[in-house]
């Protein structure tokens, strides 16, 4: 089997841990939930993502956006998403009541990963370079797609912390809301990139 494990590992860790819609949601999340009730927010990146770099490998994800209706439908419903994330995430506070529901949950994140272009980028961009050479596609793909997923997994954990450490520094609600309106910003500066090309 030929692969490019090196590079892979550099390509895969540098876009993981680089900000983005996915990490500015985990840093706000982490900010009013704390690291502890995140597990479903991350399992539905990690599922969803899988599933982009799966379709990546496969080369479904390049039929999708080689068409120019596809990547105008993409990116309008992508950036329409992340801007209703970005309202939410504006609204998360630090303070939490013990039996309020999260604001965003499994099906949120999961689904989110499909109108993500960053992650659309990132799969396909790491398949055409790194996807491992067999004969065996299936295998090719599977390992492509977990590999890079258990090294995103560690990336999250770090935005989840950066969250939660500082709900712990950041006590009054003036300098809450301050966070809340820069990961506004933050995510509006994400989407407007999606148009800039």
């Amino acid at each position: 089997m030929s692969f490019n494990l090196f590079g892979y590992l550099i390509y895969a860790s540098l876009m993981s841990i680089t900000p983005g819609p996915n990490n500015l949601m985990l840093l706000s999340y982490g900010k009013a939930y704390g690291f502890s009730d995140s597990r479903n927010v991350m399992l539905g990146i990690f599922l969803g993502f899988f599933l982009i770099l799966c379709s990546a490998g496969y080369g479904i994800a390049k039929i999708i956006t080689s068409s120019p209706t596809a990547g105008l439908v993409l990116k309008i419903i992508g950036s329409l998403w992340m801007l209703y994330l970005a309202f939410v995430l504006r609204k998360l506070n630090i303070e939490v009541e013990p039996d309020k529901k999260a604001a965003i949950g499994f099906g949120q994140a999961f689904f989110m990963q499909f109108v993500n272009l960053k992650a659309w980028v990132m799969a396909i961009s790491g398949a055409s370079a790194f996807l491992p050479q067999s004969n065996n596609i299936h295998l090719n793909v599977f390992i492509y797609a977990i590999s890079f997923g258990l090294i995103g997994f560690p990336c999250m954990i770090v935005w989840l912390k950066m969250g939660d450490v500082i709900a712990k520094i950041i006590k009054s609600e003036k300098a809450s809301q301050m966070l809340g309106y820069t990961m506004f910003s933050l995510m509006i500066v994400s989407i407007v990139t999606i148009w800039i090309n």
